[in-house]
């Protein structure tokens, strides 16, 4: 590696404090020795001295290990090793997976289990040569669209206190939005992951099952049908080659998921650059700023030579209706119990609020129904898809919400927390690679947002519409 190509690369990256330069150009760095591991990973954890305290977003900061870790990278480019595109990244895993060593409370329940072993999550960034500054915050259980806890506390919208961070992966997205990682770790089993990114004004993708595997050690029993297909690890950052280049690092393959699929992450096939556009979906309200900022969207593409057609979505109201179906009969047999012993007033209140808005199953008959239904709702959507490679939807139906809406009673939740959710939900359901996309400001602090959603395992499509739509956009970041 030649002391020239090093210089080169020095002129192309930021002169910004290097917090703030997304992973894309702190990975280039660092492989071409124009920076170091170490100054990326001092970098961040100077910035989450500043502004941690304020938002609360990482609630196990891991410095020594981090600036251990980052040395171990920097020996490792100093023999001309490189590990991953990722080498050297300092990055953050959630509270509800396991990193060995540390606690795995999942939302402060659990303040007293320590992790032996890693996560697959925490073993596929360890081997990709990552450096885990820390762990992030979520709400008891992983259960609402707002991260706060009692042990840890609330993690506040880095653009407004007064609305969410979103939930569960709250932490994660604040954590990217403000500087303080360069990818959060995330899942998503109603949104978790789309819905804090979109409410922070970042990047957020959940994949198809499969694609990346999940494994925490220190639950070794089975996952139910639920667990299994809905609940997704993925990615969140502040650019769409961040999301490509975590994606690939999540994604190698583990022993430990029996339902990994080594699915390619691009393709060689042609496909046209046709979309289609929903702006009205049954058993719900769209406000006309989302509505208005999907079609703003529509109208960037068509600029960059798509062809953009608006389109009704087949019974996807009720694709959430079976989300609920199956999802919160299996939660309320498995975690419900959990939620009245452990759960503070407020997840209780919650939790109460989303199984009156969105039922379980009440029987055997029922769920076995709504898996059936899921079937036939996935072939129904595989023929569209055939026609449009990539659909554009609202990530949410309603701006993200203000902190405590979820609390306001159990009507108040059938009638606008739910409604509003039903394209994150039916995308679970339906469990089709989906994106959340920032695409500007209203108000200079309220982040909005579009979602896409491809066929199954075409990660690559909803990555090449999303950075299309990012050259138009040049989201600012939350970076004062």
């Amino acid at each position: 590696m030649s002391f020239n190509r090093t210089k080169e690369i020095q002129k192309t990256l930021p002169t910004s404090p290097i917090w703030q330069w997304n992973a894309t150009e702190v990975a280039l760095g660092i492989k071409h020795r124009a920076i170091s591991s170490t100054e990326a990973t001092k970098s961040v954890l100077e910035r989450i001295k500043q502004i941690n305290p304020k938002i609360n977003a990482i609630i196990n900061l891991m410095s020594e290990k981090a600036l251990k870790q980052a040395e171990q990278a920097d020996n490792l480019i100093a023999q001309g090793i490189i590990l991953s595109p990722l080498h050297g990244v300092p990055v953050t895993i959630k509270d509800n997976v396991d990193v060995k060593g540390e606690r795995n409370t999942n939302g402060g329940i659990f303040k007293d289990r320590i992790c032996q072993e890693d996560s697959t999550i925490a073993t596929n960034f360890n081997i990709a040569g990552c450096v885990t500054i820390g762990m992030t915050n979520l709400p008891e259980f992983a259960i609402r669209w707002f991260s706060e806890n009692p042990l840890f506390g609330r993690t506040l919208n880095p653009w407004n206190p007064e609305i969410t961070p979103g939930g569960s992966s709250g932490g994660a997205a604040a954590a990217v939005a403000s500087g303080m990682c360069f990818i959060g770790h995330g899942n998503d089993i109603g949104g978790s992951i789309r819905y804090p990114a979109y409410a922070c004004g970042v990047f957020g993708f959940r994949p198809t099952w499969g694609r990346i595997p999940q494994f925490d050690p220190s639950s070794p029993g089975g996952r139910t049908f639920a667990s299994e297909f809905f609940s997704i690890e993925g990615p969140i950052a502040r650019s769409v080659n961040d999301i490509r280049l975590g994606l690939e690092v999540l994604s190698k393959g583990s022993i430990y998921d029996q339902v990994w699929v080594p699915a390619p992450l691009t393709y060689n096939d042609y496909k046209k650059k046709r979309i289609a556009i929903v702006t009205q979906i049954d058993g719900m309200e769209i406000e006309p700023a989302i509505k208005e900022n999907l079609i703003k969207t529509a109208k960037w593409l068509e600029e960059d030579g798509y062809i953009v057609e608006e389109i009704k979505l087949p019974e996807f109201n009720i694709a959430a209706e079976v989300w609920g179906k199956i999802l919160i009969a299996e939660k309320t047999t498995m975690i419900g119990h959990y939620v009245e012993q452990y759960g503070s007033e407020d997840v209780k209140k919650a939790w109460k609020g989303m199984v009156y808005g969105a039922p379980g199953a009440k029987d055997m008959r029922e769920y076995m129904l709504a898996i059936a239904k899921r079937d036939e709702l996935r072939r129904i959507y595989n023929e569209i898809l055939d026609v449009y490679p990539v659909i554009m939807l609202p990530v949410s139906g309603k701006e993200p919400f203000k902190y405590g809406e979820d609390l306001l009673g159990d009507e108040y939740f059938k009638n606008v927390i739910m409604p509003a959710q039903i394209p994150l939900l039916a995308l679970v359901c339906l469990n089709y690679p989906s994106m959340s996309i920032p695409t500007g400001l209203k108000n200079g602090n309220i982040p909005q947002g579009v979602q896409l959603f491809a066929s199954d395992y075409r990660a690559d499509l909803c990555l090449q519409v999303a950075e299309d739509i990012e050259r138009h956009t040049k989201m600012p970041f939350r970076f004062e």
